[in-house]
């Protein structure tokens, strides 16, 4: 399992434990159904993203690029970027990301996507994570 796809993974199962466990004990502790009700709702839906997210890894449902980022570009007015990628092959891949997600000109990335139906513009939804591809080294024998 790849280390970004399980570190998302982790992060979603903790977050809704953590909705239904705390919300539940405040609610009990204050009283309060409204709030028990919708910390419940809330770790709910956490956990039925954790399971579909754990079917797509399991599965291996997802696709990959791996090159070099070339350009990023961010958008004014929204709060994404449009990240250009050059593979391996010699492709050259544009998609759109959140501004948070930090890849960096001239590095080597590999980037996981859930299935697409279509072409490249229509990964830019199904944006899972990202690892830096680091370049061994030369060794040098004498």
């Amino acid at each position: 399992m790849p280390k970004p796809l399980f570190s998302k993974l982790v992060a979603q199962a903790a977050i809704g434990l953590f909705c239904i466990v705390f919300g539940s004990v405040f609610a009990f502790h204050a009283n309060d159904l409204l709030f028990f009700i919708m910390s419940l709702a809330i770790g709910i839906c956490c956990i039925v993203r954790f399971i579909l997210l754990h079917r797509t890894i399991c599965q291996k449902r997802y696709q990959t690029i791996s090159g070099t980022c070339v350009s990023r570009e961010p958008s004014f007015i929204r709060k994404t970027q449009q990240i250009r990628l050059l593979d391996f092959e010699g492709s050259e891949h544009v998609f759109t990301v959140d501004k948070n997600v930090k890849l960096l000109q001239g590095h080597t990335y590999q980037i996981y996507f859930r299935p697409s139906p279509s072409d490249d513009a229509s990964i830019s939804n199904g944006f899972l994570g990202f690892e830096e591809i680091i370049k061994p080294e030369k060794a040098y024998t004498i």
